[in-house]
């Protein structure tokens, strides 16, 4: 939970301020108006301060205090919520006057939070947060009592709770709902109960298991199929999860709407379902829809079907998945072909590219970069120009997969390419081959280039380079414009000064002279210690 801004903060301290002589003569501290303010905030991390004035002698600001609670809860998530649990108990006694009067609440004071009509649940779920075991467990008894629906998440909450008479009161008080009425309300909370579940205080299998029970039952399946569209995430997976496992769902439909699911996990659940509820007659326009799909896992759940169940055209499936843009998808592919259809794959992609089409075209100059030989090289070398970045990209990629040190001056030419993801792929092609990279060309690309990240690309594979070579334009490149790529050259230069002593290489007579003059233009913009450290290093040359 975000702390309070700097203007709640104000209002918070304003609000908890020693009362001065003037203030109790004329009354003009406004502690509705404060509360008001802190209420709009809508920062729920001032609850915990706005809490103790509910105790408040005077009705008015009682009164205000219990409307800046509720509003301040609304917003409140279930992360929250257990975070106001901790911090509530964690917080000193002795922070303010007000709150030592919440900590010093008694069982027998609990009527001071049970006067507010509705709104009572909500306070009587923070004193179920309360750090003496004897009102939590008070707390939790009135709540029982309770039967909105609203108590559920306080209860749920002081299922781990370290006292056992208060655990055993949230159990009982949980177990008793546990009934169709409660079905919407038991949804709402699933991502309560699992953090509960998780904490692992207590082992929570039973009652755990009655819920899910439930909601799993055809009392409250209706409500778990309109929950399949929850704006809540956790509580759309969570009822995914539920109704997969049902025995009482439409299975066909239930999958159809998984695999129609925005969620890619939610995709993936109705993917490995499927081979598990159809026959071979049934399922045949799920795998279609399958094999369709955006998500790589959902996809390779469809090739994993159709190698279990031997299909009849599981070669041509397996060759098709030679040809998917995702590299695991393609060796899957391959581990299986391997295995019933020993094949020359690099005969295959060559074949391939010569009438390959677009969507297909960046999978074959992958899949020849990861199978094929050093003469394939010459076949990949055009589309290191293609029009679409997404294969230049994957011929930079190949090209230095097959045969690297013959085309260092494509990579050199491609590391300024207009595109980030081009210029990084050919940073790591030139990362592998740095003994063959010249730092004076590198750096010249560097000073040349108006685009910022072949700058970054650049200074990157500048370090990269030997000791002695390096240095000099990392500490040329402080005297930068650009703030993200001096604090990658300050970075750089800390890194070279640590690893100083991992080699003993003497430099040069012209690297010296070249540092020399670095350190002059812009080593001042180093600290001192790096400064003294760089001069030094040179000191005898």
């Amino acid at each position: 939970m975000k702390q309070t801004s700097p203007h709640t903060t104000a209002l918070i301290e304003r609000l908890n301020a020693p009362v001065t002589l003037r203030e109790k003569i004329t009354g003009s501290r406004d502690y509705k108006a404060i509360l008001s303010g802190i209420a709009d905030s809508n920062e729920p991390a001032a609850i915990i301060d706005v809490l103790p004035f509910v105790l408040a002698g005077k009705p008015d600001v009682a009164a205000a205090a219990v409307d800046a609670v509720h509003k301040l809860l609304r917003s409140v998530s279930v992360t929250d919520l257990t975070w106001l649990d901790s911090a509530l108990r964690q917080r000193s006694p002795y922070s303010t006057t007000s709150f030592y009067r919440w900590r010093q609440l008694s069982p027998s004071q609990l009527d001071l939070l049970d006067r507010f009509g509705h709104r009572s649940v909500q306070l009587l779920g923070l004193a179920s947060f309360h750090q003496n075991g004897y009102v939590r467990e008070a707390a939790i008894e009135r709540l029982s009592l309770i039967g909105t629906g609203a108590e559920l998440p306080f209860l749920i909450l002081r299922l781990n709770d370290w006292v056992s008479n208060v655990r055993d009161a949230a159990y009982k008080a949980i177990h008793s709902r546990v009934k169709p009425e409660y079905c919407r309300k038991l949804i709402e909370n699933l991502a309560l109960l699992k953090r509960v579940e998780q904490a692992g205080r207590i082992d929570h299998k039973e009652i755990i298991e009655a819920i899910n029970e439930l909601l799993q039952g055809d009392k409250c399946h209706a409500l778990l199929l309109e929950s399949l569209r929850s704006a809540d995430r956790f509580i759309r997976r969570a009822c995914f999860r539920l109704a997969l496992d049902s025995t009482i769902s439409d299975s066909q439909q239930l999958l159809k709407l998984a695999l129609d699911n925005d969620d890619t996990v939610i995709r993936r659940w109705g993917a490995q379902q499927v081979s598990a509820v159809f026959d071979e007659v049934t399922f045949g326009h799920f795998l279609d829809r399958m094999r369709q799909d955006r998500f790589t896992p959902v996809r390779r759940e469809a090739l994993r079907i159709a190698v279990k169940r031997n299909s009849p055209h599981l070669v041509e499936e397996l060759h098709t998945a030679l040809l998917d843009p995702n590299k695991s998808m393609r060796e899957e592919a391959l581990y299986h072909l391997r295995r019933i259809a020993p094949m020359d794959v690099a005969a295959f992609y060559r074949q391939h590219l010569h009438r390959a089409e677009e969507p297909t075209l960046y999978a074959v100059i992958s899949g020849l970069g990861e199978t094929g030989s050093v003469e394939d090289d010459r076949l990949i070398l055009p589309y290191a120009s293609h029009p679409a970045s997404k294969i230049r990209r994957a011929a930079i990629k190949a090209l230095a997969e097959l045969r690297p040190e013959a085309h260092l001056d494509i990579f050199m030419s491609a590391l300024t390419d207009e595109v980030p993801n081009v210029s990084r792929q050919s940073l790591k092609a030139l990362s592998r081959k740095t003994s063959s990279v010249s730092a004076a060309l590198v750096w010249e690309l560097f000073s040349s280039t108006p685009r910022v990240h072949v700058k970054r690309h650049a200074l990157s594979l500048i370090g990269k380079l030997a000791k002695w070579e390096s240095i000099a334009y990392l500490v040329r490149a402080l005297c930068e414009t650009d703030q993200t790529v001096v604090m990658l050259s300050r970075f750089a230069i800390r890194r070279w000064s640590i690893r100083f002593n991992r080699s003993f290489s003497t430099p040069s007579a012209e690297q010296v002279a070249r540092l020399r003059d670095a350190l002059e233009r812009c080593g001042r913009l180093l600290d001192e210690q790096t400064q003294a450290e760089l001069w030094f290093s040179i000191k005898d040359y």
